[in-house]
């Protein structure tokens, strides 16, 4: 089963277009609302979803909400369980984008408009959780938001102390589209980050420390990890490349085949069929493990965001 989350907006006027989507293996539609309705949360501007065993973790990013929010149960049926962080506990949080979890119970959320990645300290029931310290990597005489794990270089609202790049994330407002942080994800003892900016993925140790970063590639969005390969969307194509073991610099390359305008959300099986969705396109296509095309039919309302195979 594929779920999938959506650009959203104007909620009140669709409102299970807001909420988290299910297909089976074919593309037909299981659900439109995956997640329950409760009462004071409005879900709009869904992005990264996540599973742990029965708790899914939803990234709200609209204006209201700015949160992470937990969901307990399986198939296409979810009740609320509580938020897992919100800006109000955390002010790194600030129109985010993508979860990453580690083994240690933390958990990194990416936020487009504060251009931070925030660390979190996942309370037992990982139903909730606090703020970390600030990376040790940091200056020690700068001024961070709570939680701040990877800073910016630039100062943002509320203002902070810029960490020049490599080590900070490069931010651009030039033109119409602001372009900052995006995707995440966390394997062999370390952070990936999307610099849509600068171009790069950029690795970070536990303590924040900068690493490498992976050559030039164009506007990398989305990362997802399988078999020691890490995966980035966000352009006309699919990059993928070889993780070093220690973690440092690395080499991304485009996967002959997979070709798909302004690719967005991707979803591997255990098998390795892998799903790419098409922002733009309004449509997810599937492909073999030697990424060859396969039929995969189903009706979009939005533009697709993040997938996840269950």
């Amino acid at each position: 089963m594929l779920l999938v989350t959506f650009h959203g907006g104007k909620p009140e006027k669709n409102p299970h277009k807001n909420n988290v989507h299910a297909y089976d293996k074919d593309g037909a539609k299981l659900s439109s609302s995956v997640l329950d309705d409760q009462e004071g949360i409005v879900l709009d501007e869904l992005r990264a979803i996540y599973l742990v065993k029965n708790l899914l973790y939803v990234v709200n990013a609209n204006k209201n909400e700015n949160s992470v929010l937990c969901y307990s149960g399986k198939d296409v049926t979810y009740k609320f369980s509580g938020k897992l962080i919100s800006r109000a506990q955390c002010p790194a949080i600030l129109h985010p984008f993508d979860l990453a979890f580690d083994r240690a119970g933390q958990c990194y959320v990416s936020s487009q408009d504060t251009n931070v990645v925030a660390r979190l300290k996942i309370a037992a029931d990982g139903k909730s959780a606090t703020p970390a310290a600030v990376a040790p990597a940091l200056p020690a005489d700068g001024k961070f938001l709570p939680g701040t794990f990877v800073a910016s270089s630039v100062s943002l609202a509320p203002p902070t102390t810029p960490v020049p790049a490599p080590l900070g994330l490069e931010y651009s407002d030039d033109g119409a589209k602001k372009h900052s942080i995006r995707g995440i994800a966390w394997a062999g003892g370390a952070l990936y980050v999307a610099d849509q900016p600068a171009r790069h993925i950029k690795v970070y140790d536990k303590n924040g420390k900068f690493l490498g970063q992976s050559n030039g590639i164009e506007s990398p969005i989305h990362l997802t990890m399988w078999k020691g390969k890490l995966y980035v969307s966000g352009g006309d194509s699919v990059c993928s490349g070889t993780l070093p073991n220690p973690p440092g610099n690395f080499t991304l390359g485009q996967v002959k085949g997979l070709k798909v305008k302004n690719s967005s959300g991707m979803a591997f099986t255990p098998k390795g069929k892998l799903y790419v969705a098409s922002r733009t396109e309004n449509c997810i296509y599937k492909f073999d493990a030697d990424f060859k095309p396969m039929k995969f039919s189903c009706e979009l309302p939005d533009n697709p965001e993040f997938l996840l195979h269950v």
